[in-house]
C-alpha cells in the first residue's frame, strides 16, 4: 500500500521546511504539480510564493501546472482532471476559502482529489487549501463574507476531526471547539500561519515551521 502523504499549512504558503519536503515526495526533478487556485486580480504575481522552494529543489518550473478560474470564474474541466490525473504532487492553495470551496470540494475535484491522494500522491493545501481536506469543511467568521461561522461536506481525506488555520492568528479555539460540539467530532487541529501539520496515513508524523499545532479535544470546553 502507498503511503498517503498530507501537508497542511496554516497560512504562510510559502513555508520553507513544508515545501521542500513536499517537493522532494512528489518526485524532485521529476516531479510534476499541480497547482489549485482561486481568481484573483494579478494572481501571476502570487506565484512564486508557491513555487519558489519547489524549483530550488529541482522542480522544473515548466513541470508546474497552475488550474485557476478565469475572472468570470469559468474553468476547463477537462483540462483540469488532466493535470491532476497525471500530477506527482497536487497542492491547494490560499486565498477565499468560500470560493475555494465552491470549485474544489464539488466534482470532479473531489473524487479525482481522493483518487491520487488514496494512490499515494502527495496532497497539501494552504489556509483555504488546508481546511477542504476533513470530511467536514469549519470556516472561522474571520473567514467568510457574512462574518458567521460556516461548516459544510469536504473532500474527506480526513475524517472524524476538524481543521483550524490561522489559529493563534486569528484566536479561533472558541470558533474550533463549538463546531467539535457542533458536528459531535472528537478532536480538531489548529494550525497557526508559519506551521504545517503533516500527517502519513492519516496520523500526524510531523509539524514543520517557526509555529505551532494545537490538537484540541472536544471536551476542552
Amino acid at each position: 500500500m502507498q503511503t498517503r502523504r498530507l501537508y497542511l499549512l496554516g497560512g504562510n504558503t510559502s513555508q520553507e521546511e513544508a515545501n521542500v519536503h513536499f517537493a522532494k515526495a512528489a518526485g524532485g526533478q521529476s516531479a510534476h504539480i499541480a497547482l489549485l487556485i482561486v481568481y484573483r486580480k494579478g494572481w501571476e504575481a502570487f506565484l512564486s510564493r508557491y513555487t519558489s522552494h519547489w524549483i530550488a529543489q529541482g522542480v522544473h518550473e515548466s513541470n508546474v501546472s497552475v488550474i485557476v478560474p478565469n475572472e468570470k470564474g469559468e474553468l476547463d474541466i477537462a483540462k483540469s482532471a488532466e493535470i491532476i490525473t497525471s500530477a506527482t504532487g497536487i497542492f491547494i492553495g490560499g486565498g477565499h476559502s468560500e470560493t475555494y470551496y465552491s470549485i474544489y470540494t464539488k466534482q470532479p475535484f473531489k473524487g479525482l482529489l481522493r483518487e491520487k491522494y488514496a494512490a499515494g500522491t502527495p496532497l497539501a493545501g494552504n489556509s483555504a487549501g488546508a481546511l477542504l481536506m476533513p470530511e467536514t469543511v469549519l470556516l472561522s467568521p474571520l473567514d467568510t463574507d457574512d462574518h458567521r461561522a460556516w461548516s459544510g461536506p469536504g473532500l474527506g481525506i480526513l475524517s472524524n476531526q476538524l481543521i483550524s488555520v490561522h489559529f493563534s492568528q486569528w484566536q479561533d479555539e472558541p470558533n474550533l471547539l463549538a463546531g467539535l460540539h457542533q458536528h459531535d467530532i472528537p478532536f480538531g487541529y489548529g494550525i497557526d500561519e508559519d506551521a504545517c501539520l503533516y500527517l502519513e496515513n492519516g496520523k500526524p508524523a510531523a509539524v514543520f515551521g517557526n509555529e505551532q499545532v494545537k490538537r484540541i479535544e472536544k471536551g476542552t470546553l
